[in-house]
């Protein structure tokens, strides 16, 4: 499972190094507002989606949170509610298709 801690970017400029999308990929370590880099050099627009567990304050399933990302360069942001608690923590990234280095991702702080 390529689970992936969000980066940190300096001012003296280090590389952010972008993972290859995978079915499986989440993140660790979102304690606070987390920036979610996508590029998108596929053929078309691909969808994300993470799925928060829990339920609301009337017992409804908390709502599935989903981007349509064009071809393209795009930041989104990860919320630390969409942690899952039952899973360590992490975050699944749910991705419509995954086509390898095509689609490529990083969480930064």
């Amino acid at each position: 499972m390529p689970t992936r801690a969000p980066q940190v970017a300096t001012v003296a400029g280090g590389a952010l190094t972008l993972s290859n999308a995978a079915a499986d990929d989440k993140v660790s370590g979102v304690t606070s507002e987390t920036v979610l880099i996508v590029n998108n050099a596929t053929a078309g627009a691909v969808t994300l989606g993470v799925t928060p567990a829990g339920n609301t304050d009337y017992g409804v399933p908390l709502p599935e949170k989903t981007w349509s990302i064009p071809v393209g360069f795009y930041e989104l942001r990860l919320l630390p509610g969409m942690r899952d608690p039952e899973d360590s923590y992490l975050i699944a990234l749910e991705w419509s298709v995954t086509p390898g280095s095509t689609l490529t991702w990083a969480a930064v702080r």
